[in-house]
């Protein structure tokens, strides 16, 4: 083989490499092909994790952990080497997707901060309910009937009642009839 026809051989590997997204290692006169994106290493947890809701967006994510871990509509979501996969359990195998689906995408920079009203799910429950979860939009409503809560708890904080009134006279807006005529 000539010189030219080796690089133009060479040219041709790498420009494959970069469309097919090959991996091409040369070292120790091997030449190792792999073709494929690398998929992330197997994820592995002492017993199933708890998830937390992410606000309006019916994603749930794994706290406490140094990577992210999603679940959307039955499947597992990880984002790896700049690149999405899934897998139908937590712990993988993990297959390339070309997209994430849309509410993984420009998710808020703090959703790892769990908010009032939204707690940790053991992988269970939400396995067996977040179908029933999202259709009936179980995590709006229960942020809604907390706010209800909170405004009608506000709202008797400011109604003065009769024992209240009695125990505490300087909370009183109204001088009594007596106090008014001494005046």
């Amino acid at each position: 083989m000539t010189i030219v026809t080796t690089m133009v051989l060479c040219l041709l590997l790498i420009f494959s490499a970069a469309v097919l997204a090959l991996d091409i290692n040369i070292g120790d006169g091997d030449i190792r092909i792999r073709t494929g994106i690398e998929a992330p290493p197997p994820v592995e947890f002492a017993h199933p994790p708890e998830l937390v809701p992410v606000p309006g967006r019916y994603v749930y994510f794994v706290p406490d952990i140094d990577f992210d871990l999603f679940f959307y509509q039955g499947h597992w979501f990880r984002p790896y080497r700049k690149h999405w996969f899934r897998s139908d359990n937590y712990s993988g195998p993990w297959e390339h997707v070309r997209e994430a689906p849309s509410p993984l995408i420009d998710l808020p920079q703090d959703y790892r901060t769990i908010p009032p009203g939204y707690y940790r799910i053991p992988y269970g429950d939400l396995r067996n309910n977040w179908e029933r979860w999202e259709r009936e939009k179980y995590w709006d409503r229960r942020l809604e009937d907390r706010g209800n809560r909170e405004r009608e708890r506000e709202r008797q904080d400011r109604d003065v009642s009769p024992e209240r009134e009695r125990d505490h006279p300087e909370d009183r807006d109204v001088q009594p009839e007596r106090e008014r005529n001494r005046y």
